[in-house]
């Protein structure tokens, strides 16, 4: 897939259509859009596939923010689910008549399975069935449509996706009557107004006491709107900031626009390369907290952090003591540059990459939602990580671990805030893990055993 297919640009209706004359998928993609693996043809829709369901996510939770200004990241969550699930793009599919099209069995010409007839050959009602009936699950409806989604995106453009989305049913982004996308609701707390003069003095005062410029500096990013900045580094707990929510929202925009970016990424520079399914892998190993909270430490900025939380303070503590991770005085390059696998600590606070996320969110709004913008700044960070990911497999601990024939030996809670989980590799050999809850002691024996 050539870059000007999915090119680097303001999701904004403005866009015109001269970098892809075409207004519909070719036929091929058409194909194969709706044939699935077990076709045994020669293509199908896995990998259109993931990169619909990427931008369907990120379009459905630009449209939801805009929609609901006052909805926590809870809420959004909950409608995006709802949006993006198999029954919801199943239902759609019914309702476009699209489920006729879906194209699920191999084609067998002979013998007692075969189930094609030449055109014009009568057969019995009753016989006709096992000539015109398919079976498969309404995932497969939903997998479709997601297909055809990507198959816009590459061969239209972002604005003709999101309209044939429109057509399907589902949530856009809101427009208005010059075709633009409406202004993103304020970052301010309701009784602010983010025009009035003495308003925008006092954040700048703010902005200005918290030194936030030195985000700015090791981002090489300057805000417009320095309100956005001061959101996505403040946690709930943080009272102090009278002006702007705290980081939720910014962090739930930030995580569609993130997997985005890399699966746009991944498609662009190594599409002959992966299979669907390392395609997944990437997706699935970057969203682990570990990765994201170690890119923010190691660019300094978990410093900014404003927040009043005893608990996340003993968390970022314990973990900026692990001298494995982050030796004293290394260069932030030489920290990135580091093995991959020692970024998914599963110790790592949750509010460090949710911050991460949040500064993703901020950006992409304060740049009028150009993808460019924050991919100048983010791939820089994430360039090793990819690159790696691509030569090398790095499945998530807990499933190379049962890939790999293990089992769970035991587990259990010593009654003072720590769990133990006792796994074993098929040859016998046991690790125990430990944590502060079941999930963070499977992974890290987990983690142990593979690393064995």
């Amino acid at each position: 897939i050539p870059s000007i297919v999915l090119p680097l640009i303001s999701l904004n209706y403005d866009f015109s259509l001269e970098n892809n004359s075409q207004l519909q998928p070719t036929s091929n993609l058409i194909f194969q859009s709706i044939t699935r693996r077990s076709t045994n043809e020669n293509t199908d829709m896995e990998n259109l596939e993931i990169l619909g369901d990427c931008f369907l996510k990120l379009a459905i939770s630009m449209s939801l923010y805009h929609q609901y200004p006052f909805d926590c990241s809870g809420k959004l969550t909950s409608k995006k689910d709802k949006q993006v699930s198999n029954e919801n793009l199943y239902r759609l599919a019914k309702k476009k008549e699209l489920i006729n099209y879906l194209y699920v069995d191999k084609v067998i010409y002979e013998g007692e399975e075969a189930n094609w007839i030449p055109p014009g050959y009568k057969i019995n009602d009753e016989t006709s069935k096992k000539y015109t009936k398919q079976k498969a699950k309404p995932k497969a409806f939903a997998d479709m449509i997601e297909a055809l989604i990507g198959a816009f995106l590459i061969s239209t453009n972002y604005i003709t996706t999101i309209k044939f989305m429109k057509w399907l049913g589902l949530d856009t982004i809101p427009i208005d009557k010059q075709n633009q996308i409406i202004k993103p609701p304020s970052i301010l707390h309701p009784n602010l107004s983010d025009t009035t003069d003495d308003v925008i003095s006092k954040i700048q005062e703010f902005f200005n006491n918290f030194t936030f410029d030195d985000i700015e500096k090791k981002i090489n990013y300057v805000f417009k709107n320095k309100a956005y900045l001061i959101a996505a580094f403040t946690h709930p707990s943080y009272y102090n900031n009278p002006f702007t929510q705290c980081y939720e929202r910014l962090e739930y925009l930030g995580d569609a626009i993130l997997d985005f970016l890399v699966v746009r990424c991944v498609f662009v520079e190594y599409y002959k390369q992966v299979t669907p399914s390392r395609v997944t892998d990437i997706r699935q190993d970057l969203s682990n907290n570990g990765r994201l909270a170690y890119l923010l430490v190691s660019c300094d900025l978990h410093r900014k952090i404003l927040h009043e939380s005893p608990y996340l303070f003993d968390q970022m503590t314990s973990y900026l003591e692990n001298s494995t991770l982050f030796p004293k005085d290394q260069p932030m390059n030489d920290k990135l540059d580091k093995d991959i696998d020692q970024w998914a600590d599963s110790t790592a606070p949750k509010a460090l990459a949710d911050v991460f996320e949040a500064l993703i969110g901020a950006i992409f709004l304060d740049s009028g939602y150009c993808l460019e913008t924050v991919w100048k700044i983010i791939e820089p960070l994430l360039r090793q990580y990819i690159n790696r990911s691509i030569k090398h497999r790095n499945l998530n601990p807990v499933r190379s671990f049962f890939e790999k024939a293990g089992k769970i030996i035991e587990e259990s809670y010593d009654g003072k805030g720590e769990f133990t989980c006792t796994v074993e590799l098929s040859n016998g050999t046991r690790f125990d893990g430990y944590g502060k809850n079941k999930k963070l002691a499977k992974y890290d024996a987990c983690q142990k055993a593979m690393n064995n």
